[in-house]
Parts: C-alpha cells; structure tokens; sequence
C-alpha cells in the first residue's frame, strides 16, 4: 500500500489488517478450516513426494508460532542452528489427545495475538528480538501461517480429504 507524502497508515488500520491475516479473512483460508473434520489419523498419513504429513506441518507452524510470540513478549530467542530444528518432528501424533492439544496450540496462539497483543498497538512499538516492532513479528506469524496452511489444504486435497465438512473452495 503506497501513500502520498502527507498521507499515514493508522496503527490501528495495520492492526486490523495485521489481524485479517492471522485469521484467514479475505487471503486464505482460516485455520480452523484448514484442520475442520481432520483426523489424528489422517494428520499423520504420509503423501507420495511430500516431505511433511500435516502434523508435521501443524507442529512446525506451533515451533515458529512460540518462537515469535516470545519475541511479541520480549523474550530472548536464540536462533534456531539449522532450518532442520523447526522440522525434527514424528510424523504422526500418537493419538487424538495430541492431536487436538497441538491444534488447540496454533489457534490459542493466533487468537492471543488478534485478542491481546493487536488491540494494543503502542506495546508493538519498539524493537522485538530481531525484528523492528512487534507489527514486523505478527507480519511474519501471519505469512508463515498462510503458507503452511496452504500446504495443509494442497496435501489434504492430494489425499482426498478437501473441501472440509462446512466446505470450502477447491482451487
């Protein structure tokens, strides 16, 4: 979004799109949805050619997601050695119970930081960890979540389990 010289982008205009953007709204799909009617046992299923099953993916998206909300919270976070740290995942869940704990993870984390952190946009300012401000951290919490979920729907759809229950679109 480019703007003239005497024009300023409102922190709470950032904040809502910021937020639009951890959620799914009008960019891609929700994660609820990306997981809604997803097994344990389907999360697991290997995909000829994929690197990842779902709950690799899942437990990665929760790896970074933890990650950048300790940076939001002014933690120090050494950086990962390898990009392999973010993936030394099983590559299903032992059962339902971790299934829905590590679901319930990634959407506890998306709703802290649409709920608590956005809403308050003058504890963004400042630098965070590596980042400039907390605004750059949730950009890169909200692209990341978009990609994966984006592989999330294309293996589903590759193991025949797309569009979810309330539907969905299939392109």
């Amino acid at each position: 979004m480019k703007t003239t010289p005497n024009e300023t982008i409102s922190p709470d205009l950032i904040c809502e799109l910021l937020s639009d953007a951890l959620i799914g709204n009008r960019a891609h799909v929700s994660p609820e949805r990306a997981f809604e009617g997803l097994t344990w046992r389907q999360s697991g299923q290997l995909v000829s050619e994929s690197p990842h099953t779902i709950w690799q993916l899942l437990k990665h998206l929760n790896y970074w997601q933890d990650r950048l909300i300790s940076r939001i919270e002014g933690m120090k976070v050494l950086p990962a050695k390898t990009s392999d740290d973010g993936w030394k995942f099983d590559s299903a869940p032992e059962d339902e119970e971790m299934y829905k704990r590590e679901l319930g993870k990634l959407l506890t984390g998306i709703n802290y930081m649409t709920q608590t952190k956005l809403p308050q946009p003058d504890k963004l300012c400042g630098v965070k960890g590596d980042y400039p401000h907390g605004f750059g951290v949730i950009q890169a919490m909200a692209s990341h979540i978009s990609y994966h979920l984006g592989e999330v729907v294309l293996l589903r759809r590759m193991l025949g389990l797309w569009p979810p229950p309330s539907g969905g679109y299939t392109w």
